[in-house]
């Protein structure tokens, strides 16, 4: 195992980076709405900004001139860690500078948008820096706070902004999310990049997808990680449709969605990086989408007694979803930055199979509304059912690359 992967400067440095790269997402995509809508923002003038998540679907695209240009002197992955991490920076003390109303709303939004690229562009870095540093169960912990700390990362942003803002206004709530941004900025500019043994391999030609797409096994990746992202976005979503036409009240619906999303980032993640490092990822793997088949299955049996639904079965649902998907998603990742190190180009590697996973998450997300109405909740259950077992058989061509 590389020496480094145990520093302590190293971890704290990826659990800040991933941490931060969650927060413009969830600024943009929850807070922003909240607070334009309430300046008097119109209804259209909001509807651009889940558009603000765009780069991290598309990010596939200049991946491989992360992998390709840096600077010797600051390291492979500081080159790039170092100035996009000071842009997200001040985007935040530029819109807590400004505040967020009416009036400076094109500026908010363009300012979120810029965040949104550095920080989707910066994802490549950490991802190809990970790659390099962290093996074995090491690997698995480092996924862990990849998933974890950017779904945390996500809820501050989003959530946690609109507290803080009740709390304390608007202006001092943007600058408390920038404190963290130049915490993590600060742990980069100490950090001295040593190049790692595998950063040292000369690569053959030149980082680019057509190289990750001619390496065995990459197809079935890109398909583990697209399926795996339809499961575990279609539990989530329609499981939240179902209750509220339950006729569950939106603070029972919100409560469920926040404990899922803790059982998710503790016992998913954490738990399944434990997991991954004691079985292997690919049995985890296996093992959470699994679980996900198991849930979505309570939740086509719930459809069928809605608006009646057992209390006890919703929660044990919502769990079982929720702790597959986590456990699922550092698997996953694991697997894919496994595969990723063993090449030259690990950031163009690690991030084609991001953006598929993302574009998987997208295309679901547009989608469960259509499907629900047109088959019913238990017609699309029944679809994720099916979706559980084509990813399971998929699963079987990831053998060779399983660590």
């Amino acid at each position: 195992m590389n020496t480094r992967a145990r520093s302590p400067h190293l971890w704290l440095l990826i659990a800040g980076l991933y941490f931060t790269q969650g927060i413009p997402l969830g600024l943009a995509m929850e807070a922003l709405p909240a607070l334009l809508r309430r300046q008097g923002a119109s209804l259209d003038s909001l509807a651009f900004l889940p558009l603000v998540g765009l780069p991290w679907v598309l990010k596939f695209l200049w991946a491989s001139q992360v992998d390709n240009r840096w600077s010797r002197a600051v390291g492979r992955r500081r080159s790039w860690i170092l100035p996009m991490q000071a842009l997200v920076l001040l985007c935040l003390v530029a819109a807590a500078a400004v505040g967020v109303s009416s009036g400076t709303a094109a500026l908010i939004v363009a300012l979120a948008a810029v965040g949104s690229i550095a920080s989707a562009t910066q994802d490549i870095a950490t991802d190809g820096l990970t790659a390099e540093h962290f093996e074995g169960a090491a690997l698995a912990r480092a996924n862990a706070l990849q998933v974890g700390g950017t779904m945390i990362g996500f809820f501050f942003g989003g959530s946690g902004s609109l507290l803080l803002t009740g709390w304390m206004g608007q202006h001092a709530a943007l600058a408390v999310l920038a404190v963290p941004v130049a915490c993590s900025l600060l742990l980069a500019w100490a950090w001295h990049e040593a190049p790692s043994a595998r950063s040292l391999i000369a690569p053959a030609r030149r980082a680019n997808l057509r190289g990750f797409a001619a390496r065995p096994g990459s197809v079935p990746l890109l398909l583990a990680a697209f399926l795996s992202a339809m499961t575990a976005v279609a539990g989530y979503g329609l499981s939240k449709l179902l209750l509220v036409d339950a006729g569950w009240p939106l603070e029972a619906v919100g409560r469920v969605g926040m404990v899922g999303g803790m059982v998710t980032v503790l016992l998913g993640c954490g738990g399944g990086a434990w997991l991954v490092g004691r079985f292997g990822a690919l049995r985890i793997f296996a093992c959470g989408i699994a679980m996900s088949g198991v849930a979505a299955g309570l939740w086509i049996w719930l459809a069928t007694l809605s608006p009646v639904l057992p209390v006890a079965w919703v929660w044990l649902a919502t769990a079982l979803g929720c702790f597959g998907a986590g456990s699922a998603s550092v698997a996953m990742m694991t697997m894919a930055m496994a595969f990723a190190s063993r090449g030259a180009q690990a950031g163009t590697d690690m991030t084609a199979v991001q953006s598929t996973r993302d574009f998987g998450e997208v295309a679901t997300s547009s989608s469960l509304t259509a499907v629900a109405a047109q088959f019913g909740y238990v017609g699309s259950f029944t679809a994720g059912v099916g979706v559980v077992v084509v990813t399971l058989l998929g699963a079987l061509a990831l053998r060779k690359d399983a660590r």
